[in-house]
């Protein structure tokens, strides 16, 4: 009678529990001290009790638990497929009576349960400590389970690309840095494609698309951001993950069987993978050169240098890999072919760069426009300053409006973040009545463009753009319980206001003065004082900066006695210090015709050359702030005349 061979084979199970068993009981205690021991060490502390918060298991030392479910899966994987990277351990595992599909899954879960016993081990401690103890009220069932189901879906999708990318290389360490760039890839390739695409195009919105890029794009980048007490996981998301964790296993077990025994020393086992391999660390290597040299020059003769450099550097390592030698000469015509190809790519972006930069939908196509700053365009609380709201117009002269300063800023030139003069950031999003967006996002100077600088102003000086960008119209008023006012020249100035009936009066005269206001001629210019608004929203600061031309706060301030503490008035002032450390000139100013001057022209740190320093000597043991400047044109005639001296 024929014997029955059983599918399960247990001397392999043995083996791999005997060679990685190690690894799953580290991974036990080491959440085993993160979790229920932090937990109770915390509980039994009175004192550390008060400050203990109620929420999810992820509010213990969450960068922790995100990094050992990244890596202990990733090591596992290695260790249970290293006899593939050694050739006369391969030739004896394959040698065996075992089928190549029963190998591959004996591994793999092996892999799962030795992942899935300490996650499940320690979930059970948390269900007992929450179920017996009083730790209960800080933690429920649901905590547990979600805790539960994120880490094992995290873990099983790290150990299912650790096995695709083991089937692939025949090299221990190649084996561990592909895993890391699969996962990453696809969000490390779209944050370069992205970053390459703002030097090609001019308006491409770099912060709409990479905030996409990097969060969702890459489980290692999502799960670190979600790894939160505020955790908000994407349905959506996790279904592509859960697809994509399919499709690795499905390719993996495809490449296993097809896998040749002699190919453990190769660093790519497949040919037909050989050339993506080349091709693609020669393209991520260009691009990052391409943005490098733009990043620290800006000229687009410099981007093409990058971009050449970059993917030779690429294109000479992914070579010297795949053939484990520098000698990589004699393939000169795969890298011609990749040039030629780059080239065709940039006369192809020639081609479609204008249509692109001078697109404006028309007025009638547009339901909405959104207009800012930065890109706060959506309306999630997480991505936006406190009390700041998405601007959107949906009037058709404002839409006008937008479009008339959208028209300058196109032929306005490029400016970068070191120009010193009057610099304005703007994003555009254009809402379509047919359901699409168009994005867009430039940075300019107002000091040499008076239409732009016209549309700019008139912009920030409707009522709609202040209500969106003051946060003192975005918060009732029963929630501020107190009010901070104070210099922003002085140091130690603070005064705090709680009177019910002065705040309140404060933070009308305050909307009244900036509904009044004209928009800043520079971004530079010294605010005199602040408004911290004090509420009961969960840590969120609120604040108003506001200088002498708002007439109604300043009258609330000087009936209320507060004024004259926060005001710097001249003889105040007993000498003025300037210092210029390029030029070593030094000068102490005592006159108070020029102390009046000095202070009336005075600006925050400057960086320009023929800038000076200024320390203010105060009375009253008083004392200004340190980074203040004064531009060389702004002082008075008399101090340039010292200085000429």
């Amino acid at each position: 009678m024929p014997s029955k061979t059983s599918l399960i084979k247990k001397q392999i199970i043995l083996h791999d529990v005997r060679q990685v068993g190690w690894l799953s009981v580290l991974y036990f205690l080491a959440l085993l001290l993160i979790l229920p021991i932090q937990i109770i060490i915390q509980y039994s502390n009175p004192q550390a009790q008060e400050y203990m918060e109620k929420g999810n298991l992820f509010l213990y030392i969450p960068e922790v638990q995100w990094l050992l479910s990244i890596t202990v899966p990733v090591l596992l994987g290695i260790l249970l497929l290293r006899y593939l990277h050694k050739k006369q351990v391969s030739d004896f595992i394959h040698s065996m009576p075992v089928k190549r599909v029963s190998l591959f899954h004996h591994h793999l879960v092996v892999g799962v349960v030795l992942l899935f016993i300490p996650i499940m081990l320690n979930a059970l401690i948390l269900l007992g400590l929450q179920a017996f103890s009083g730790i209960g009220f800080y933690y429920n069932a649901m905590h547990v389970l979600s805790w539960l189901g994120i880490m094992l879906f995290l873990n099983i999708f790290m150990l299912l690309a650790t096995v695709f990318t083991g089937m692939v290389t025949g090299l221990f360490s190649m084996h561990f840095v592909l895993t890391y760039i699969l996962v990453l890839l696809p969000a490390g390739l779209a944050l370069l494609l992205v970053a390459n695409m703002s030097i090609l195009f001019i308006g491409y919105p770099v912060e709409y698309y990479a905030d996409m890029a990097i969060f969702k794009f890459s489980p290692i980048s999502y799960f670190l951001i979600n790894f939160t007490p505020d955790l908000d996981l994407s349905w959506i998301v996790m279904a592509v993950y859960a697809a994509a964790g399919i499709l690795l296993y499905l390719a993996a077990y495809w490449l296993y069987a097809h896998r040749r025994l002699e190919a453990t020393s190769q660093a790519i086992v497949y040919p037909f993978m050989r050339p993506v391999f080349r091709y693609g660390v020669t393209f991520c290597f260009m691009m990052a050169g391409g943005y490098y040299f733009h990043a620290i020059s800006s000229s687009f003769a410099w981007v093409i240098f990058g971009y050449v450099a970059g993917s030779l550097i690429g294109f000479v390592i992914a070579e010297a890999i795949l053939n484990k030698t520098w000698r990589i000469y004699s393939n000169y015509k795969s890298y011609l072919i990749f040039a030629i190809s780059l080239a065709v790519v940039l006369i192809a972006v020639n081609l479609v760069k204008e249509n692109y930069e001078n697109k404006i939908p028309s007025a009638d196509n547009i339901e909405r426009v959104y207009f800012g700053d930065s890109y706060i365009y959506t309306e999630e609380p997480e991505y936006l300053e406190p009390g700041i709201k998405p601007l959107f117009f949906t009037d058709k002269q404002d839409i006008e409006l937008v479009r008339g300063l959208h028209e300058q800023a196109i032929d306005a030139p490029r400016a970068d973040d070191y120009y010193a003069g009057d610099l304005r950031s703007t994003f555009i999003v254009y809402e379509l009545k047919n359901g699409k967006k168009v994005a867009r996002s430039y940075t300019y100077s107002l000091d040499d463009n008076p239409e732009l600088k016209s549309l700019q102003h008139e912009i920030e000086g409707s009522n709609l753009y202040k209500y969106a960008n003051n946060s003192v119209f975005n918060i009732a008023l029963n929630d501020i319980y107190a009010v901070d006012v104070q210099s922003n020249n002085i140091k130690q100035s603070s005064n705090t206001i709680t009177d019910r009936e002065l705040v309140d009066r404060l933070i009308e005269a305050v909307k009244k003065d900036i509904e009044l206001s004209d928009p800043q001629e520079s971004l530079e210019e010294v605010e005199t004082y602040s408004l911290d608004l004090l509420t009961n929203k969960d840590q969120d600061y609120y604040y108003v900066e506001f200088d002498n031309s708002y007439r109604n706060t300043i009258e609330v301030l000087q009936e209320a006695g507060l004024y004259d503490e926060l005001k710097v008035y001249t003889e105040d002032i007993s000498s003025i210090q300037l210092e210029n450390y390029e030029r070593n000139n030094t000068v102490t100013v005592e006159d108070q015709e020029d102390i009046k001057h000095i202070l009336d022209h005075v600006v925050y740190y400057s960086d320009n050359e023929d800038s000076y320093f200024v320390t203010f000597n105060l009375n009253r043991g008083r004392s200004m702030q340190d980074e203040l400047s004064i531009e060389y044109e702004d002082l008075p005639e008399s101090i340039k005349n010292q200085l000429e001296e």
